[in-house]
């Protein structure tokens, strides 16, 4: 028997209404809405009322309410007023084989699926989004405090959100760098990244969380430090306790091209870094070693700079990156590159290529794709270029505090204004030129298009393409966060924000402490992360969570 496509609700229905008819003995029951009326009838009616209304029509009876509460008929609405939006999540390792943690969209779910999902509260989590409504906590047991001398922005907080974990770790120096888990029921653990070098005190340069599925409930972190080396850790989420150092990689020798790595992906086997001086070293971890397989470099590619690796096929991986590059004569803007990896080495259009000890099938860049925002024409244009020209020369940017994609959008946020000494390095640039150029406040929102590359026909070539501003910060931005279509960005400030991308709509986060002033502004640089139900800041050594699950 075939079933229907749309799932009833799981809500039990009451029990058959009894036929009343004239014979009946006893008196006849006072008619109501309740009783006069089919189960099926009253879910219609309630179908065509708004949210707010049919929470009203919740309070009235528990019959109401129970029918009030249908499924189905939140599920409508989900899709009425967010359309085919999901709940976006951050990268990360929950039911994609990817390893990404997207939330697959309401109305292509399966009939399995639609069954489990809670649509009701599907519909109050994507609400309390779009307002900028949650509630804030202190976390115990993140980020110790400084114990030099050196101010607390010094020192770079490294965030990660893995399921219920909450990885928080300083940059710091000390003599064992400590990495703080808590867990969804605040229970804290230690991770304790001694350096096997014993070169004195060292400090924790970044994080990466594996985003290939959980081995037996287990994830794997890797830490690195300022030495060049890094150590991966399993993490059981319900018995931190039980979690445990599984491999140290210790370089031979000190090469500054590929350590220490500032930034760093990783679905096992394949682990990528980037180090410092903006070079890609490419490592395979099959059979708990570590194979180094290629460094390439750019000299045109500048931080900050965004990571996103995802597994198109079963053997192959691509890896975005957004970056800044230089506009003359002294501004920059963003530009990104797609890196195809296979087990098959072929030779790699990246800038310089470094292969490692040869090996029988090495992890290794098969080919490239680099697109420019901002591209100036070669030779002498027409009116027609001179006009595009201009549209994207008033978008550059005297600095960049960060860029960040999910490798279908990339934001880039601007830092303050032009230095003092600008004037005598642009004499090039009008005043009204000057004026003219973004705020510090203005978010840029780029559309990045990457079709596939096929070798029977032609394809169409990648976009980079501006598609509008983001204005609403009320101060100069620190760091941003994005993921399947959903920014955070934090400000110097302390202030918050949740942009849509897709919609273009934005709302401030509304949290327990109001911004600072902007004497205060340039104390603390902080660090944001974001899931599907809460945001993550750190501020010095002060760890804040923002809930939407509220």
């Amino acid at each position: 028997m075939p079933t229907s496509k749309r799932t009833l609700s799981p809500a039990p229905l009451p029990a058959a209404k009894r036929l009343h008819t004239a014979s009946s003995a006893g008196p006849q029951p006072r008619l109501s809405f309740d009783s006069s009326l089919y189960e099926e009838l009253i879910l219609c009616i309630f179908s065509h009322l708004s949210w707010v209304d049919l929470c009203a029509a919740q309070a009235t009876s528990r019959n109401w309410y129970r029918l009030a509460a249908d499924n189905e008929l939140w599920r409508r609405l989900y899709l009425h007023v967010f359309g085919r939006s999901r709940l976006r999540g951050s990268r990360g390792f929950v039911a994609r084989s990817d390893g990404r943690e997207v939330r697959p969209l309401p109305g292509r779910a399966n009939s399995k699926e639609e069954s489990l999902k809670d649509w009701k509260w599907m519909f109050r989590i994507s609400s309390n989004w779009r307002k900028g409504r949650c509630s804030t906590e202190q976390l115990n047991g993140g980020l110790h405090p400084s114990l030099d001398h050196r101010p607390e922005s010094s020192y770079q907080a490294h965030v990660l959100l893995a399921g219920p974990l909450t990885i928080t770790a300083s940059s710091q120096p000390a003599d064992i760098p400590a990495i703080n888990v808590l867990n969804s029921t605040a229970t804290g653990h230690v991770l304790a990244c001694e350096s096997r070098l014993r070169t004195g005190q060292c400090h924790l340069t970044a994080l990466a969380i594996d985003q290939s599925p959980p081995s037996h409930g287990h994830l794997r972190l890797v830490a690195f430090l300022s030495t060049g080396e890094f150590a991966i850790f399993s993490l059981n989420p319900s018995h931190l306790s039980t979690s445990s150092r599984q491999l140290t990689f210790v370089p031979n020798r000190r090469n500054a091209r590929s350590s220490p790595a500032t930034q760093a992906v990783y679905h096992h086997p394949l682990l990528i870094t980037l180090s410092g001086s903006f070079s890609l070293s490419i490592y395979d971890l099959s059979d708990d070693t570590v194979r180094h397989t290629q460094t390439l470099t750019s000299f045109t590619s500048f931080p900050p700079t965004s990571l996103v690796l995802s597994t198109p096929t079963s053997s192959t991986y691509k890896l975005i990156i957004a970056y800044t590059i230089p506009v003359y004569p002294a501004h920059w803007s963003v530009g990104a590159t797609e890196l195809i990896i296979t087990g098959r080495e072929i030779p790699s259009l990246y800038a310089f290529s470094e292969p490692s000890s040869p090996s029988a099938d090495p992890l290794c860049v098969t080919s490239t794709r680099t697109i420019r925002a901002l591209d100036v024409p070669p030779g002498w244009i027409d009116e027609e270029k001179l006009r595009s020209m201009r549209e994207q020369w008033s978008r550059k940017v005297s600095r960049v505090a960060d860029i960040q994609t999910d490798g279908k959008w990339v934001v880039l946020a601007p830092a303050e204004g032009l230095p003092s000494s600008s004037a005598d390095t642009l004499p090039l640039i009008s005043s009204l030129d000057v004026l003219s150029m973004n705020s510090s406040t203005t978010l840029q929102l780029y559309r990045l298009s990457l079709p596939p590359a096929s070798n029977s026909v032609a394809s169409p070539p990648p976009k980079l393409t501006f598609v509008r501003s983001l204005h609403g910060q009320s101060g100069p931005v620190s760091s941003l966060a994005l993921a399947d279509g959903r920014c955070v960005s934090l400000g110097l400030n302390g202030s918050l924000w949740v942009w849509d991308l897709e919609a273009g709509t934005g709302a401030e986060v509304f949290t327990s402490s109001s911004p600072r002033a902007a004497v205060d502004s340039h104390l603390v640089k902080g660090t944001v992360a974001f899931d599907d139900r809460r945001i993550i800041t750190a501020e010095g050594s002060r760890v804040t969570a923002h809930r939407f699950d509220v």
